[in-house]
């Protein structure tokens, strides 16, 4: 796999007009689930440059994989977190009840609001390559196709993943594990 072309601090990230972004799970689990949460620090970093992208008018693409992976990875989280006495015998009979619902319904409207959607070019992708890679390097299957995305529609991709390392993409993210040492000092010197 090549090295990411470019990896940006978000908080350091200088919006470009003709920028477009897709956002992946993970950031919008920081932004509209209980989850984000658990991580105050990395929540309000993602917090402050989606009000920043959004006074921008900079925008934000979603994909039905991103859109399904948040409905869930918050319906999972919420699961998991229930009380004992009030919690169904396993994650498939809650999703079946009225309580899951709400679950995720009201961030899901939220994100479909602010964001606009994009198909996920699955007809058109190498997909042999992508099974490929999925099958010989443990690469998530979904993440090979956000990042084929990605490049297809030349869309900076905002994530928390450090999966992402490896790809040939320009990234935006609060995590440092996506950075090696020559980037940092790179983009610190320049901004």
């Amino acid at each position: 796999m090549k090295m990411s072309k470019q990896v940006y601090p978000i908080d350091e990230y200088q919006l470009m007009p003709n920028d477009a972004l897709l956002f992946d799970a993970n950031i919008w689990l920081y932004l509209y689930s209980p989850q984000g949460d658990r991580y105050p620090r990395v929540k309000r970093k993602y917090n402050l440059a989606f009000r920043r992208i959004r006074s921008a008018k900079v925008p934000i693409f979603i994909d039905v994989l991103i859109l399904s992976e948040f409905i869930n990875a918050y319906a999972r989280f919420v699961y998991n977190n229930l009380p004992a006495a009030t919690k169904q015998s396993n994650f498939k009979a809650f999703r079946n009840s009225a309580d899951f619902k709400p679950v995720a319904a009201k961030s899901s409207r939220r994100i479909v609001g602010k964001s606009e959607r994009i198909d996920s070019g699955f007809e058109s992708v190498d997909l042999e390559e992508i099974v490929v890679d999925y099958a010989g390097v443990n690469a998530d299957f979904n993440d090979r196709m956000l990042a084929e995305l990605c490049k297809a529609k030349a869309l900076k991709f905002v994530t928390h993943d450090a999966d992402f390392k490896g790809d040939n993409l320009t990234i935006i993210t609060a995590n440092s594990r996506l950075f090696n040492k020559a980037e940092i000092k790179v983009i610190n010197i320049n901004t």
